[in-house]
């Protein structure tokens, strides 16, 4: 048991709700209270002056930032990416009142613009975010089953209502076998050249023929209604956490 309690940040532009959440963490025995704000401007100038106090962890490793999805005129996703800028050893966990697929493909992708901007900040990579939580099932040990996923083991986590939200959209469609068995690789993490190795796709020469995984990868996302660009990484996370809910292998305690 990690006996290292987790520093918080929480953003919210709602006065109550924000308070709610604070004090929702402060009951928690793993986590702790470090900042809050109820604006972008605000939550960028607190995560600036901690990462100039905190001189031995100047990217907030192992720290976790609460924001709520709508702040006034600015977007939690988009604040958190800014973030992530100044800062990217947060963990970031955006919430709202309601489960969305199509905001759970922006919080989880990586390459991210708005109104089809080019990024011009200062990463040369950009990253998805981390968690997706209903606002609804805030308390305390919901913060602390999700804090313990993004942040001990490096885990995303998506609210299980939310992939209930998707499993409605899918029942009666199946997979295919050849497509179940390419989306539980995809799952553990396997490479499309290390799927094709695994299912037989391969060349004259014996190596990996991967255009075959790609179409099956090309059908999964159609399945489950991912959309994005091909070369992000954030669709295959999200990918991940659809097959193993459709597979019924994501049980999380807090909602049996």
């Amino acid at each position: 048991m990690n006996n290292t309690r987790i520093p918080v940040i929480v953003i919210d532009d709602t006065p109550v709700k924000r308070r709610g959440v604070c004090e929702f963490v402060e009951e928690t025995t793993l986590l702790e209270l470090a900042g809050q704000s109820g604006d972008a401007q605000g939550a960028i100038s607190l995560v600036e002056n901690l990462c100039q106090k905190q001189e031995q962890n100047p990217t907030l490793a192992g720290w976790m930032v609460l924001s709520d999805l709508r702040l006034g005129v600015s977007n939690g996703v988009e604040l958190g990416r800014m973030l992530l800028d100044i800062a990217p050893g947060l963990r970031v966990v955006i919430y709202t009142q309601d489960p969305s697929w199509t905001l759970a493909a922006e919080v989880f992708r990586h390459e991210y613009t708005r109104r089809g901007t080019q990024r011009t900040r200062r990463t040369r990579k950009s990253t998805g975010l981390h968690g997706y939580a209903l606002f609804n099932n805030m308390e305390p040990a919901y913060l602390e089953h999700i804090a313990s996923s993004v942040v001990f083991r490096k885990e995303t986590y998506i609210d299980p209502e939310v992939l209930n939200y998707l499993l409605k959209r899918l029942r009666g469609q199946r997979l295919t076998p050849r497509q179940e068995e390419c989306a539980s690789l995809i799952a553990r993490g396997l490479s499309n050249d290390d799927i094709a190795l695994r299912m037989g796709f391969l060349n004259a020469k014996g190596g990996p023929n991967i255009g075959p995984v790609e179409n099956l990868v090309s059908e999964l996302y159609n399945f489950f209604s991912i959309e994005g660009a091909p070369s992000d990484p954030g669709r295959r996370v999200l990918l991940a956490h659809a097959y193993e809910a459709y597979a019924g292998l994501r049980q999380d305690p807090l909602f049996r």
